[in-house]
């Protein structure tokens, strides 16, 4: 039987309840019929043991009432006592506050349950903590659902990541592709316009690609492009630069903020680069792997054509071939050609 003197002095609970046998005998009938565990321990006491339990409590822990009164109801959370929710539940009684907090708790077989624990303090007429009242809920299907749509959602962010990633990036060198490129040129034009600064594209073809193939094999090439373009990536001093793959053999480079004197130190340093990584070319004049190099340099205004930068670095691109490959030749200003020697060994 609940010691009803303890319930009548809990204020919060018996304001709306008279002391007449009948309503009391209601109220012990729907604390001892509760489906929540309902459980009352004694803060006067050492270690606020528990001096009532439920039968709703016996059900969801798996532990008589003989067995547990007495004692703390730590006891329930085993040795995973390190819960930083179990922390909150002792700070509470400390302050003589109310609580709630979802724990794992562990049945009297070791099964682990989540329990949804409520504890509010009870206070005597001159406002002493006397008892603490705790709602114990199993709600362990609720969390397990949580847990699971947490995972779903996880896994389904995980999967738009690498559809992301996927959609921007070249499946065989692993950096950005031509989708990437198209979609940020178009963007980096528009701040360059804004901002006033310059804007750089430089178009980078690997020579004689094809003879390549034929000497060597698709896979040595394959291997190649890989090399190529993770030099490329690392070749990089501002974050906003980037290298992309814009088909075959083919690169490019976005950069803003370079000037032309900046593009052709720059270029020629990637022309060394890729000649220093000695991949064995017989079709090459250096017998080496190597690259040329064209790019132009434009600062933006109103109504200006993006394509057009790429026209100009194309157009380098194609002296450079021409002049004999492995170098680099910037678009001047004035849309003169000037002569470029071939990158030093």
């Amino acid at each position: 039987m609940i010691d009803i003197n303890i319930i009548r002095r809990n204020g919060g609970l018996t304001n709306h309840i008279q002391t007449s046998p009948i309503q009391l005998e209601i109220f012990e009938r729907a604390v001892m019929d509760s489906r929540d565990g309902i459980t009352i321990s004694d803060n006067r006491a050492v270690d606020n043991p528990l001096i009532f339990v439920n039968p709703a409590f016996e059900r969801l822990t798996g532990y008589s009432a003989d067995d547990i009164l007495g004692v703390n109801c730590r006891y329930l959370q085993d040795n995973d006592r390190a819960q930083p929710e179990g922390l909150e539940v002792r700070q509470a009684i400390r302050n003589d506050q109310p609580c709630l907090v979802t724990l794992r708790n562990y049945r009297a077989d070791g099964t682990m349950f989540w329990n949804e624990l409520s504890i509010s303090p009870i206070f005597d007429d001159e406002g002493n903590v006397t008892n603490f009242i705790g709602i114990q809920k199993d709600v362990t299907d609720r969390i397990v659902v949580q847990q699971q749509l947490r995972d779903e959602n996880s896994s389904l962010e995980e999967l738009r990541a690498s559809m992301e990633q996927l959609a921007i990036r070249d499946g065989l060198t692993g950096i950005y592709n031509r989708r990437f490129f198209d979609m940020q040129f178009v963007i980096q034009s528009k701040i360059a316009h804004r901002s006033g600064q310059p804007l750089t594209l430089i178009m980078i073809d690997i020579d004689h690609f094809k003879k390549f193939n034929d000497l060597y094999g698709h896979l040595a090439g394959d291997e190649a492009l890989k090399t190529v373009a993770n030099t490329l990536n690392k070749s990089f001093q501002r974050s906003s630069d980037f290298a992309a793959r814009f088909g075959g053999e083919e690169f490019v480079v976005l950069s803003a903020g370079m000037t032309h004197q900046q593009g052709l130190a720059f270029t020629d340093s990637l022309c060394r680069r890729i000649r220093g990584l000695r991949i064995p070319h017989a079709a090459s004049v250096a017998g080496y792997l190597t690259v040329s190099i064209g790019f132009a340099v434009h600062t933006f205004a109103p109504f200006d054509d993006p394509k057009m930068l790429l026209a100009r670095a194309d157009e380098a691109l194609y002296v450079a071939k021409h002049r004999g490959r492995d170098q680099s030749v910037g678009f001047p200003a004035n849309g003169d050609m000037p002569s470029v020697p071939v990158c030093p060994p």
